[in-house]
């Protein structure tokens, strides 16, 4: 295969998957078991506090945090919420936009070489998305009582409809394009009516850009859940203790994990780097994916050019 970064991508990808269905069955602990404070009498007869976190080891190969529970359960435990809701938001994103753009960029009266957008557009792109979802969420992430499964969609609805615009806008302008090539034309003054063209000649010519885009808004999706997270936002709701103030994720989401153990930055520091590299992977697994599609629609379209 020619092209080994779609292969890499593809592979790293699946394995994502395959941890964030079947994760919970390759952990070694239940995600309630902790390590607690104990007091051991060694062979010499001293006697010796034990207490967490443990570092990584035989019984625990990623080591525990500092509360005792075992990171790689967490891991195992938390990837659904950050993978399979990731993609689920972003199929959603671009099958919503997708019909909208299309319907906009069909019966659109601009023309495809029309450049530049409204000032209000302009205006609403320059405002992090971020603190849009941080604004409308941190009144209801913290300490909440909804159910980690139900704090979860009501994120996922708030981050889809936030998406949708800029998908439409993108999916309007490539139909601006394909709009005015000759096989559309025919399709026309054949008598074929807006849906029959939609459906059958525009959709055709851009499922493999819907496909890259899919990708390309699962990156943008996990950008924003890490950006989300330094700000104790964490998908599934947020728990709050006091004297002294942590912030835990209720449903161990790796942005969570990560979020949850910037204190651990210089003490304890695998605490904080474990969920990081397994984050910063799971980015790289799409982020290739997403070239690897690129550079294989490129060669098989080069005539169009892709979102």
């Amino acid at each position: 295969m020619k092209n080994k970064t779609l292969l890499i991508g593809l592979i790293m990808t699946i394995t994502m998957l395959i941890v964030a269905i079947f994760g919970p069955l390759f952990a070694p602990y239940d995600p309630k078991h902790q390590i607690k404070i104990e007091y051991i009498v060694g062979k010499d007869g001293d006697g010796y506090v034990v207490s967490p976190p443990e570092p990584p080891g035989p019984n625990y190969l990623l080591g525990t945090d500092q509360n005792g529970y075992d990171i790689l359960t967490k891991l195992l435990y938390g990837a659904k919420y950050t993978i399979l809701l990731s993609i689920g938001i972003a199929i959603a994103r671009v099958i919503i936009g997708g019909i909208i753009g299309m319907l906009l960029g069909f019966y659109s009266k601009e023309g495809a070489k029309k450049k530049g957008s409204s000032p209000i557009w302009s205006m609403l792109n320059g405002i992090p998305v971020f603190l849009i979802v941080w604004i409308i969420m941190i009144g209801i992430s913290i300490n909440p009582k909804a159910t980690p499964f139900t704090m979860s969609i009501i994120l996922a609805i708030v981050l889809l409809i936030i998406g949708i615009p800029s998908v439409a806008s993108t999916i309007k302008a490539r139909t601006l394009i394909i709009r005015e090539k000759e096989f559309v034309t025919a399709a026309r003054s054949l008598g074929a009516g807006g849906w029959k063209i939609i459906r059958s000649h525009l959709f055709p010519h851009m499922k493999e850009s819907f496909l890259i885009l899919i990708v390309q808004e699962i990156l943008l999706i996990l950008t924003l859940f890490g950006q989300l997270a330094i700000f104790q936002i964490f998908v599934g709701g947020t728990t709050m203790y006091p004297n002294p103030v942590e912030y835990h994720s209720r449903t161990n989401e790796w942005g969570g994990l990560i979020g949850q153990s910037r204190m651990n930055f210089y003490v304890d520091q695998y605490i904080f780097y474990v969920p990081l590299a397994t984050y910063v992977t799971l980015i790289i697994s799409f982020h290739l994916l997403s070239k690897g599609l690129e550079k294989r629609y490129n060669k098989l379209f080069s005539k169009f050019s892709h979102l």
